[in-house]
Order: structure tokens, then C-alpha cells, then sequence
């Protein structure tokens, strides 16, 4: 049915919420963490002991999160989870997209908060 939601089971994971500006929940963290960790465990990247080079990786971290999250919504919308993309309009998806962005930059700002020792 157009109600079935395919990442049903996938929620609870990335503590996400359909319909919600936290559609896309901590996955681009996540994923962009894991990719950057990988990347820096295979030594593809350098990453140093100081503290210039570890203020750099989790700036690249965060940046690259904010890519993953911009290519989830684009994903997101021209897929048809919020309906199909020649319906909405352009300007409609183009807001979505927007949306999903501004929400996944403050799940990225939160969790920067958490790291610092807030909360």
C-alpha cells in the first residue's frame, strides 16, 4: 500500500521518525563516522595524534555528514516517500529537501554539544 513504510524496522536503528523533520534521524552521523573511522583505520587518510589533526578529522566528519545528509534527502523525495515527486512539484520538493537539511544540521549541532560534555 502507499502507507507501507519500507524502513519500518529500520526506525529504532537510526531513531528516526516518519513524516517528521527527523526523517532521516542519527544516520548520516552514524554512517558518516564509520566511514571517516574506516578511512582513517586504513590509514587512506592521516589522521595525527595532535590536536590540529583530530580538530580537522571531526571537522571533515561533520562536513561529510552534512553531504550524506543532503544526498538522504534528495534520495528521499525523488524515491517518492513523501509522494511522487511529479505531483509535488518541484518547488515542493525542493522545500522537503531544505527541510530535511536545516533538521539534519541540528541533530549534527546536537550531537557536536554532546561531545563537548553538554547534556
Amino acid at each position: 500500500s502507499e502507507s507501507a513504510d519500507p524502513f519500518y524496522w529500520m526506525r529504532v536503528i537510526m531513531a528516526s521518525n516518519r513524516g517528521t523533520l527527523m526523517e532521516l534521524g542519527i544516520s548520516p552521523i552514524v554512517t558518516s563516522g564509520l566511514i571517516m573511522q574506516l578511512l582513517a583505520g586504513t590509514k587512506i587518510i592521516e589522521v595525527g595524534d595532535s590536536v590540529k589533526d583530530r580538530a580537522l578529522f571531526n571537522g571533515a566528519q561533520k562536513l561529510f555528514g552534512m553531504l550524506i545528509t543532503v544526498c538522504q534527502a534528495v534520495v528521499y523525495v525523488v524515491t517518492g516517500m513523501y509522494g511522487e515527486p511529479a505531483d509535488l512539484g518541484m518547488g515542493i520538493c525542493l522545500l522537503i529537501i531544505i527541510q530535511l537539511l536545516c533538521s539534519g544540521v541540528i541533530v549534527l549541532l546536537l550531537d557536536e554539544l554532546l561531545q563537548k560534555g553538554y547534556g
